[in-house]
């Protein structure tokens, strides 16, 4: 009896180790699937009627990225360059985008690869090339650069401050790494071991010598307020952290304008804004 039930314990724990397998097999297959969630529309022109046109952006080894780009209205003026999230595209921006653009900003809408009818997959190494060469494509024509990274796009846009790409960082809903966000989410699996795609924002905080501005709402379900507390923190006097209550996963969804333009007036990355 005794044999037998430990025989029946052993095919047991076996079966459920094999099913845990199964799922950390699922999930490190999947793993682009879930993180990168493509929007399916093809997206190349602006909404009609809107300021925004088209700016091409050649990535090496991606292809043809198509951004949206608004002129700023003087070089003394700043321009945004706004990165997405993971189930977003361009025009989650827009309007938002529309706001700067009636102050005189610029404003760039930046794509990735394998969103909205662009070429390529979308990985951290693309995202980081594709987001690099948005910025290249209209350094030489505008003033300061501030980079906005909402959610997933909060990585790529640490990124590019970190390599000196921007006079300024918006961090919007930011995470400390998209390994950390896992760990939360499947807190059974080892994503530490299994990510391939770290976008880890903490580890970059030395390299960022920019002023930095924190939007995060205490009620988002999908990044726990404490990442965006703790990425200001740890950037210490280089961060202005806007605790927000009420605005979920998108604070984007009222208008920031007046707080961006008085933190980038502060810090004089905008000194003839109105």
């Amino acid at each position: 009896m005794r044999s037998r039930a430990r025989s029946g314990l052993l095919a047991v724990a076996g079966a459920l180790f094999l099913g845990y397998l199964g799922i950390c097999g699922y999930l490190f297959v999947e793993q682009r699937r879930l993180l990168f969630n493509q929007q399916s529309a093809w997206q190349h022109a602006p909404p009609a009627n809107s300021p925004y046109q088209v700016l091409a952006v050649a990535v090496p080894g991606v292809g043809m990225i198509t951004d949206w780009w608004i002129p700023p209205r003087s070089a003394s003026l700043p321009t945004l360059v706004f990165f997405h999230g993971n189930g977003s595209d361009r025009s989650d921006f827009v309007k938002q985008g529309e706001v700067f653009q009636g102050l005189g900003w610029g404003v760039l809408l930046a794509s990735y690869p394998g969103y909205s009818g662009n070429p390529g997959a979308p990985t951290e190494a693309t995202l980081t090339a594709t987001a690099r060469a948005s910025v290249a494509a209209v350094n030489n024509h505008v003033g300061p650069i501030i980079v906005w990274g909402h959610s997933l796009g909060s990585g790529v846009a640490a990124r590019v401050a970190s390599e000196g790409g921007a006079a300024g960082l918006v961090l919007e809903a930011p995470y400390t790494s998209i390994v950390d966000v896992a760990a939360d989410a499947y807190p059974y699996v080892p994503v530490r071991w299994l990510m391939r795609d770290r976008f880890d924002t903490e580890a970059l905080v030395d390299r960022i010598k920019v002023p930095v501005l924190i939007f995060h709402s205490t009620d988002d379900p999908s990044i726990p307020f404490r990442m965006g507390q703790t990425l200001a923190e740890e950037l210490g006097d280089r961060a202005t952290l806007v605790k927000m209550e009420g605005a979920g996963h998108y604070p984007h969804d009222r208008d920031l304008s007046a707080t961006v333009v008085r933190w980038a007036r502060d810090k004089h990355l905008a000194s003839d804004a109105p």
